[in-house]
Formats: structure tokens, C-alpha cells, sequence
């Protein structure tokens, strides 16, 4: 069975990195519409029903959303969001225009969704009311003006676009990954609490135009003329408010994070100048390598020869701390090619010193070792 699953998920896995997050912004834009309308549409039927059913229940869709297709396209799942993250450079420009088409495809989905779950209770609404088509758009406050319609949308995307960008900024607070869409869940409770008596507070172009659509397509045919032609106020607006609210965050608290030190960097002036190392090492001594070692004694019990001299005295370094990583040279220019230490100039090759005439070669082990091999030791078992 695993092998059969294994042997699918390489047929049907989708290789482009567009295509693929775009149907997870799909998705994710479908449960957010389909949760949170059917939210409402509950709350509308319900003799319990409570101001914060609608804001609670969004905001555990978007949350849910968000948990959905995060981690592939970063659960955007708003075209605002999507809008305020590229303006910002948080996402490649490539991604808008195939993003915005599916929110706006997934958003119909979704309200498809909330109407076949809710079949048989618009089927009773025989007199198209406000209240029922209202399910799937928002609607003003018959006190609120346009210009007040307007001012309301722009200032609640802006707040949410605001929110969304601090919960996402890792160098500020620093949310775990797997909280943060909840967090992002309690900025649109917020919001919607804040400012939803005005308008409905759609925040969300894809989540108002897309079902507002597929209610018309059902039969309901005043939704884009109701109130003045309000359909264009949650779409401008909320795009207006995106770009006021992720600009303010981006001046006034993004640009200004302290930039980020490299790994192992300190704020110190020695750190600053040696910055490739990494391990401080003691610095070297002024006194230079050991002379190599004299004869080593011959087969018939030589003494062996003296010690070799010392070798001149090394170079003093000047730096207090060195790299262990570089070898404690102080820089790539000093580093041998091949392994070992650099030779001084000063230090004669070991061709300089004579051989010593008291100690004449052995002519019986003309090219053989210095310790010629015992025949008394040969083990028979391995001839």
C-alpha cells in the first residue's frame, strides 16, 4: 500500500513551484470562504445566535486556512496580503497575478461550497431577501455613507495587513511557525469586532466579489446594485488599505531592525578584523621549529648521532588571536600549498648538513632500511 501511495504521489506531484502554490492558494482561499460563510449562514438560522459567532468563526476559518496552504505558498489566501507581501519584497512578483486568479477561483469555490451545504434553506428564501444573499457578501450599515463605507474598508485592511505583517516578521518578535497562523487568526478576530458593524468588513476582495458573483449566478440579481453600488467598495478599498498597511509597518518598523550579524560575529573591534575565524587559538611562539633529529643508531649498537640544532627563531605575529580554521596563519597568502608549515628561508634543507665521516654506511644494507629485518622472528604460519 505505501509503495502504491508512493508511486501516485510521484505521478500526480506537481513539479512547477507556481503552478503548485497556486492550488494550494486555491485551496486555501476555498476553506477560508466555505468556514466562514457557512459561519454566517449558521448564525442566521440559529435562535442562539451571538455578535461574536461571525467574528469567531472567520477568524478559526482564516486560521485554518492559513495551517492549509502555508506551508507551500505561505497562505496568503487574500489578494491584499498577497499585494502588501510583494510590495514589501517578502514575495517574488511573479506570484501576484497567479495568486489573485486563484484566491478569486477558490473563493467561488468556497461559497459553491456554503450553498450546497445550506441547499434546502435558500431554497425556502422564495423572496430573495437581503438577509440571505447577505451570506455570501458584505453589506454597508444603512447610516454609513459611501465616503464612510470607503474610509472603513481602507482602515480595516490596513490594520490587518499591519498585523499580518508583525506576526510574519521573524526579526521582531519572533513567532514559532506553527503559531502563526492562529496569531494571524486573532488580528482578523480583532478587526472584524473593531469595525464590522460598518460594513460586514471584508478585508478580503476575493472573499466579497467571488461569492457576491455566484450569488447573482443563483438567482439573486440586486447584489451588485444594492446600496449604491457598493460591490466596488470592498475591492478598491481593501487594495488601498493593503498598500497603507504594509508600507507603515515596512517604514516604520521593518527597515529599522538591526542588521543581522554572520555566524560567530561579534561586536568587538578584534572580531571585526578577524571575522574568518572562528576558533581563537593562543598565538604562536617567537622560538621556531626544532632541528630534525640526529642518526638514529646502526644495527651493531652505534650510539645515535646528536641532536640536530635549533632552527632560527620564527616570525613574531602581531595579532593577539588567530583562526584555528585558517591553520594560525594570519592570512590565505601565508598558507602552504601543500600541507605542514611554510619553510623559513632562514632554516637549510636538510641536504646542507654533511654526513658524518665517523659513521660510515653499512655496505651490507646498501638501499635497505635503517633497521634491517630480523630473519630470527619469521612466523612459518605466514611464509
Amino acid at each position: 500500500m505505501i509503495l502504491t501511495m508512493n508511486r501516485v504521489r510521484r505521478a500526480c506531484g506537481i513539479k512547477h513551484p507556481i503552478v503548485r502554490e497556486s492550488l494550494a492558494e486555491l485551496i486555501g482561499t476555498a476553506t477560508l470562504v466555505f468556514f466562514g460563510d457557512a459561519a454566517i449562514a449558521n448564525n442566521m438560522g440559529s435562535n442562539v445566535g451571538s455578535t461574536v459567532n461571525v467574528p469567531l468563526g472567520y477568524a478559526t476559518a482564516l486560521a485554518l486556512a492559513v495551517y492549509v496552504s502555508g506551508g507551500v505558498s505561505g497562505g496568503h489566501v487574500n489578494p491584499c496580503v498577497t499585494m502588501g507581501m510583494c510590495l514589501t519584497g517578502r514575495c517574488d512578483l511573479n506570484r501576484l497575478l497567479p495568486f489573485t486568479i486563484a484566491q478569486f477561483i477558490g473563493a467561488f469555490l468556497g461559497a459553491a461550497l456554503t450553498h450546497g451545504l445550506f441547499f434546502d434553506v435558500f431554497q425556502l428564501d422564495l423572496a430573495r431577501s437581503k438577509s440571505m444573499y447577505g451570506v455570501f457578501a458584505t453589506y454597508p450599515n444603512p447610516i454609513i455613507s459611501t465616503m464612510g463605507a470607503f474610509l472603513d474598508q481602507t482602515m480595516g485592511t490596513a490594520m490587518l495587513l499591519f498585523g499580518i505583517m508583525a506576526v510574519t516578521d521573524a526579526k521582531n518578535m519572533n513567532v514559532p511557525k506553527g503559531g502563526i497562523p492562529a496569531c494571524i487568526g486573532l488580528v482578523l478576530f480583532g478587526v472584524i469586532t473593531a469595525s464590522g458593524s460598518n460594513t460586514g468588513a471584508a478585508l478580503n476582495p476575493a472573499r466579497d466579489f467571488s461569492p457576491r458573483l455566484y450569488s447573482y449566478i443563483i438567482g439573486y440579481d440586486n447584489v451588485f446594485t444594492e446600496d449604491d453600488n457598493f460591490f466596488w467598495i470592498p475591492i478598491v478599498a481593501c487594495y488601498v488599505g493593503c498598500v497603507i498597511g504594509a508600507f507603515l509597518y515596512f517604514f516604520c518598523i521593518e527597515v529599522h531592525h538591526p542588521a543581522e550579524l554572520k555566524d560567530g560575529e561579534e561586536q568587538d573591534v578584534t572580531t571585526r578584523i578577524y571575522k574568518n575565524y572562528t576558533t581563537v587559538v593562543e598565538p604562536p611562539t617567537s622560538r621556531g621549529p626544532a632541528g630534525p633529529a640526529g642518526r638514529p643508531a646502526g644495527p651493531s649498537g652505534r650510539p645515535a648521532g646528536p641532536a640536530g640544532p635549533a632552527g632560527p627563531a620564527g616570525r613574531p605575529d602581531s595579532a593577539p588571536e588567530l583562526g584555528q580554521r585558517n591553520g594560525g596563519f594570519r592570512d590565505d597568502a601565508d598558507r602552504p600549498r601543500s600541507g605542514g608549515y611554510p619553510r623559513d628561508p632562514g632554516y637549510p634543507k636538510d641536504s646542507s648538513y654533511p654526513r658524518d665521516p665517523s659513521y660510515p654506511r653499512d655496505p651490507s644494507y646498501p638501499r635497505g632500511p635503517a633497521y634491517p629485518r630480523n630473519e630470527s622472528f619469521r612466523d612459518e604460519r605466514y611464509m
